[in-house]
């Protein structure tokens, strides 16, 4: 069979756009529950009938042009269950049903190897996209992989972007056209960008009337946009189009790997930064944003998933003296650990750079700068973490697909 072909088969017997490489299957085992799928080196999935049936790839189960199921749980019998299981002429798995639920629908079903295998694996670590975190300090930061913005098009670098972007938080990409639409270019490539009070694309650039410290020359410790926000933005794009200054140096510092430390280090500083919520709220005369949040946050399974800080948009402390003493004790150490050396690196963007960066880990900032003594303009936006998954999953589907 040509690639071709392989594709189109590929394509309409799975329920979504995505490609899988065909996976062995040695044995189909029948439960009461479901089906039991038995491959190479004793790996297994096991499927639930009823959630089996509802990803079926009949065009009355999945619309064929949007992939998007057309049945519901409402429509499945409680007592549904699998009569039969066997591995088809082309190595896939074929379904008997015990009730037929479409009114077309021949009560059997076929289900990719590949699709089986990458939907039902709970203990597999070596899937493509599950891509983990590296952590850096200042020493590691010259090792983070640049990428060329003269071979951006190229669908190998974008991905090495991407991963990069997951793997460390930061990105640099180099030697882009110095246009203003370089920057909506970019961020389109990657997904949909996010409007704020700041607007769909910001000029950061020094005014005589500024709304935020980041439209004055003064220093800007590091810290994260937005933090006043619920729902933080999760990737902020710097592109640079003019530095003339004197100053205005670009820092950064990875948020995880100051938690790591303090966790190592602390423990009881690091319980402390996790549990205690810091308010903070905006200053403006047209937008008036406030939320708790600790410093460091968790997702479900207990990771470091978010780091909340900025300095000048924090409201007073409240609680009990003791209580809010050894709270700010524990915040100046922390703020103390994120400008220090071990952990922030300074350097000067160059007209053509852009930092891509995860807003809910990278802390950023900028060294003060003259006002009066050149130029300097970076244009910036905000798009949110899922976004950058996506765009992995797409670009690595197009290679497969295109080779």
């Amino acid at each position: 069979m040509d690639k071709s072909s392989q594709s189109k088969k590929i394509s309409y017997s799975t329920p979504d756009f995505s490609s899988y490489p065909p996976r062995a299957i040695e044995d189909v085992v029948v439960h009461p529950l479901g089906l039991e799928v038995v491959y190479e080196k004793n790996k297994r999935t096991f499927h639930l009938s009823r959630d089996l049936r509802e990803h079926a790839t009949d065009p009355e189960t999945t619309h064929p042009i949007t992939k998007e199921t057309l049945i519901s749980p409402l429509n499945i019998p409680d007592d549904f269950s699998i009569k039969q299981a066997e591995i088809s002429s082309d190595g896939f798995a074929r379904v008997t049903w015990s009730h037929k639920i479409t009114p077309n629908d021949k009560g059997v079903s076929v289900y990719h190897s590949g699709w089986l295998y990458r939907t039902g694996m709970i203990t597999e670590v070596n899937f493509e996209d599950a891509i983990e975190a590296k952590i850096w300090d200042a020493i590691d930061f010259g090792d983070i992989p640049k990428i060329s913005g003269t071979n951006f098009s190229d669908n190998k670098e974008f991905e090495k972007m991407l991963i990069t972007l997951i793997q460390y938080g930061v990105v640099i990409i180099k030697g882009l056209p110095v246009n203003e639409d370089t920057l909506e270019n970019i961020a389109s490539k990657i997904g949909t960008i996010r409007n704020s009070n700041f607007g769909r694309i910001f000029d950061v650039k020094y005014k005589h009337n500024p709304d935020s410290n980041a439209y004055t020359n003064e220093e800007l410790l590091l810290h994260n946009d937005l933090s006043t926000r619920e729902y933080i933005p999760g990737l902020q794009l710097l592109f640079c189009m003019i530095n003339e200054t004197d100053g205005g140096f670009s820092t950064l510092a990875d948020g995880f790997s100051i938690a790591d430390y303090i966790r190592k280090q602390d423990k009881k500083m690091y319980d402390l930064l996790s549990d205690y919520n810091v308010s903070f709220a905006n200053k403006a005369k047209t937008s008036d944003y406030r939320i708790e949040s600790p410093i460091i946050r968790h997702n479900n399974k207990g990771a470091v998933d978010e780091i909340r800080w900025t300095c000048w948009l924090r409201s007073p402390l409240r609680g009990s003296l003791t209580e809010m003493n050894d709270f700010y004790e524990a915040q100046k150490k922390f703020y103390k650990l994120v400008n220090s050396i071990q952990f922030k690196v300074e350097f000067k963007l160059n007209p053509g750079d852009m930092i891509c960066m995860d807003n809910r880990r990278i802390l950023h900032g900028r060294s003060r700068f003259s006002e009066t003594h050149g130029e300097r303009w970076l244009r910036g936006c905000y798009l949110e973490r899922d976004e950058l998954q996506s765009a992995l999953r797409v670009v690595r589907r197009d290679m497969r697909w295109h080779g």
